[in-house]
């Protein structure tokens, strides 16, 4: 080894010494020196690495691509223009040219020859512009060598008189074998105009042969680098930092076609994006406090909501998505099935960073939300597929620092900020989807503002076009075509009629079958709370009962009065289970009777509270009840109704005391008689209602709390207020918020007629 090493230094010492030295057998030697160290040992990279990491780095060509012109971004260019010869064919050629700052020889040999520089990453904005660079990963020298054998870096600084060139070889040069130090890639100087500046990348021999639909491909993904839709770009630098000029912005050239022109034919914005029925927005200020926004046009809903849930990880961030439900009545100028076709095709939620598409989130084939996933399996009943949100979310170094691309530049690490992202956008949308699906709905209360009027019935329109020939006929003459016109219009007006008929049936079938439902939903919540209930009495009992058969073993004379205790607490437990047996026994019975019967409000009511009251004297809830007269009772209903809407009010207090944190947890329950109804107030003081709320509380899937551990509480659906109103609406009654009296927070009615015989007292 030793005299391995003599000889190598004698061979280095006399090429160092030559007059004419020669650099290539000075490096050979060095290598070979170094490797002989006796007290340390190096890595060694294999010169086909490079070809490895382009296609291990840079898997498509539309990605590869993308890294170019990310990197002419990064220098500050205005435009870039790619040009393709003898595409359709293998061995043709790519051109990458733009207009940025280029690089000196320096910054040749000490960044793009240098593998994984920190040079972006120390210098995260541009120059000039100050962007916030795009191409941080410094992969863009894989990129080349995955499109193409060979490749000439051609750049040039403003200020030098000379330009420079460097050629690269990659499939004769970068062999198994040799090492990646040891390839020497040949330099040439050009001159040039001195303020010329700009890089272009010459790409021989392509690898792939691309056919016209593949090079539609790589133009889509081109034009979808930036985003569709129109966004307002905004500088994100650092405070410290100014550009030195206005951003003039930055566009694409395939073929001498330009991004403007085929955005102008493609353009979802003007050909589509006009069909939407909503628009969705989200916003998380620097504090991580969430904002809902939902406009819509066509259902007359502009709502706004916050969110309970601080979102420390993210940044600052905005986003934004076209909402499209593809019905006949929200489509038009568009048939409804093009309009699906072109959701498959183009929808999704599409995420960029530093104004960069990042794949592959907002593909076709990308649930990314897991709002496909809920909708197959009916998690979510109203349209919320992938293919109905048109929407972009931009991410910015500076804002959001959390968030870094894989390697691969195909997707973005999932950490916990990925986390908070996927929630935030998740229940923004979801949240958003359920308010119009909400305004879709029937007129049900006064205060509804998004009631929309009936559609016609097809037979009304067919009669109002008759009307148009009977007209037509007295102007014209009864010319044989329009008789016989009129003649089958008439059969089909029958027809229509008749269909029309039979779906009123089944109509009235389904308020029938919705009551029963109501029914079924407040015997099983009546169930449900039994279940627990029952569960912690026969807790009791077997304590007790362990306890009797522990004393029995060793039982003496001065036991006698633990036995007793113990046998009286089993029998207390069991008392108990049979009260709660009997409770649910009556409520199952009178659930099943066909017939309603009145209800008198001051035994339902003490009943309830006295079912539920160990449960709120375990959470310190107060209980005050006022019911006058004591003689008090309904319109003939079920029973169980009038248990639901007193359980849905429950859920309500102990949810709002909980979000507010009362210490002095107080519900007051009132009935009396108002102008012929009995009207039954909750009271509580908890964080009551917001102004900007107080007409929606009572609308389906509208929620202000998404989830509580209480285990009566139970998490929040938005629908029990719903069916509080249902309740009353089905007995010829209301529900409503009222001014509470002094000491409480919130104040809900519900009032139903009174019973027959006490309507006029």
């Amino acid at each position: 080894m030793s005299d391995d090493i003599q000889d190598t230094k004698n061979a280095l010492l006399q090429a160092l010494g030559s007059a004419d030295m020669d650099l290539e057998r000075i490096a050979t030697l060095t290598d070979q020196l170094v490797h002989l160290d006796p007290d340390a040992m190096r890595f060694a990279v294999d010169a086909r690495h490079i070809h490895r990491l382009g296609f291990e780095l840079v898997g498509k060509q539309e990605t590869a691509l993308s890294e170019l012109i990310k990197n002419a971004y990064d220098a500050d260019a205005t435009q870039v223009a790619i040009f393709f010869s003898d595409f359709d064919q293998p061995g043709g050629r790519l051109t990458v040219s733009d207009d940025g700052h280029g690089m000196s020889e320096q910054a040749i040999r000490n960044t793009w020859m240098r593998l994984s520089t920190g040079d972006k990453e120390e210098n995260p904005l541009s120059p000039l512009f100050c962007r916030s660079r795009a191409g941080r990963k410094g992969i863009g020298r894989f990129a080349v060598e995955r499109l193409g054998t060979r490749l000439t870096l051609e750049t040039r600084i403003s200020g030098n008189p000379e330009g420079t060139r460097v050629f690269f070889d990659w499939d004769a040069a970068y062999r198994h074998g040799s090492a990646l130090t040891r390839i020497a890639n040949r330099i040439e100087r050009f001159a040039k105009p001195v303020e010329e500046s700009g890089t272009s990348l010459y790409i021989d021999d392509l690898r792939d042969r691309w056919t016209v639909k593949q090079f539609e491909r790589v133009w889509k993904s081109v034009l979808l680098l930036q985003p569709p839709f129109k966004v307002a770009r905004k500088h994100r630098g650092q405070d410290s930092e100014t550009p030195s000029q206005p951003d003039p912005g930055f566009s694409v050239e395939i073929n001498g076609r330009t991004g403007e022109q085929e955005a102008e034919e493609l353009s979802l914005e003007k050909n589509f994006l006009a069909h939407r029925a909503s628009t969705i927005r989200g916003k998380i200020d620097k504090d991580g406090n969430a904002f809902f926004f939902v406009d819509s046009d066509k259902t007359e809903l502009h709502d706004q909501q916050q969110d309970d849930f601080l979102y420390s990880l993210i940044g600052e961030l905005e986003f934004e998505a076209s909402y499209f439900i593809y019905d006949s009545e929200y489509i038009s100028g568009v048939s409804v099935r093009t309009a699906q076709k072109i959701g498959v095709a183009y929808g999704g939620i599409r995420i960029y960073r530093d104004g960069f598409r990042v794949l592959p989130y907002g593909e076709p084939h990308d649930d990314w939300l897991q709002l496909a996933y809920d909708v197959a399996r009916r998690n979510i009943l109203v349209p919320a597929n992938n293919s109905s949100f048109f929407g972009h979310l931009d991410l910015s170094s500076t804002n959001n620092p959390l968030f870094e691309e894989t390697s691969g530049r195909e997707g973005l690490i999932e950490n916990e900020a990925y986390e908070e992202l996927q929630k935030f956008v998740r229940r923004c949308v979801e949240w958003a989807v359920k308010r119009i699906a909400s305004a879709r709905g029937r007129k049900e209360t006064a205060s509804q503002k998004d009631f929309s009027p009936r559609p016609r019935k097809p037979s009304e329109a067919t009669q109002e076009l008759l009307d148009e020939l009977a007209d037509v006929s007295i102007n014209m003459g009864a010319e044989p075509a329009i008789a016989e016109t009129v003649h089958r219009l008439k059969d089909v007006k029958e027809e229509q009629e008749r269909f029309e008929a039979e779906g009123e049936v089944r109509e009235e079938e389904h308020i029938r079958y919705e009551e029963m439902l109501r029914i079924l939903a407040s015997l099983g919540i009546s169930i449900a709370v039994f279940g627990h209930e029952v569960t912690g009495a026969i807790t009791q009992v077997r304590v007790a009962i362990n306890g009797v058969e522990d004393a029995l073993k060793k039982i003496e004379k001065s036991n006698k009065d633990d036995i007793a205790g113990l046998l009286e607490t089993a029998r207390g437990a069991v008392d108990s289970l049979s009260e709660l047996g009997g409770y649910v026994v009556d409520l199952v019975d009178q659930s099943k009777a066909k017939n309603k019967n009145e209800v008198a409000l001051h035994a339902a009511i003490n009943r309830f509270i006295d079912h539920f009251k160990a449960h709120l004297d375990a959470r310190g809830v107060v209980f005050e009840i006022e019911i006058s007269p004591p003689y008090l009772r309904t319109v003939p209903m079920h029973r169980s109704e009038i248990d639901s809407v007193l359980f849905n009010f429950l859920t309500n207090a102990l949810k709002s005391m909980e979000r507010a944190n009362s210490h002095a947890r107080k519900i007051r329950v009132t009935a009396h008689s108002q102008d012929g109804f009995a009207v039954v107030g909750f009271q509580d003081t908890g964080a009551g209602v917001a102004e900007a709320i107080r007409t929606r509380i009572f609308d389906a899937f509208f929620t202000t709390s998404h989830y509580s551990a209480d285990e009566i509480v139970g998490p929040g659906a938005g629908l029990g207020l719903k069916i509080v109103s249902d309740i009353a609406a089905a007995n010829g009654g209301f529900a409503r918020l009222s001014d509470p009296d002094p000491g409480y927070a919130c104040r809900l009615e519900f009032g139903v007629p009174l019973a027959q015989g006490q309507r006029s007292k």
